[in-house]
């Protein structure tokens, strides 16, 4: 995949991610709230599957009662991509799909 740099403004302007907060690194980072702790930890493992099925590994925190707390960044551009916007829809999705909710600052 080629990589598209992109911007905290663009992060703020793209539907789909209200989840998601710029972090310094640069990073986007977001957390969900699962049913519970097993719950949390199968939307961890989905998360997995799919950073793995998409070549991009995000740092991923599983948290008791149910929190599964994500970092997304382009390792090889040293910031913030396109693949980054890509994966993290995916993971939005996949949450509202595991009836997890986000944890909106």
């Amino acid at each position: 995949m080629e990589y598209r740099s992109v911007t905290a403004d663009d992060i703020a302007q793209t539907d789909g991610l209200e989840d998601w907060n710029v972090i310094d690194g640069p990073a986007i980072a977001a957390e969900f709230i699962a049913t519970d702790y097993l719950a949390g930890a199968d939307l961890a493992r989905t998360f997995a599957g799919l950073a793995e099925q998409h070549q991009h590994h995000p740092d991923l925190e599983l948290r008791y009662p149910g929190r599964v707390k994500v970092l997304l960044t382009t390792h090889d551009t040293g910031g913030l991509s396109n693949h980054d916007v890509e994966m993290a829809l995916r993971f939005s999705a996949a949450a509202r799909e595991s009836d997890a909710s986000a944890v909106v600052d």
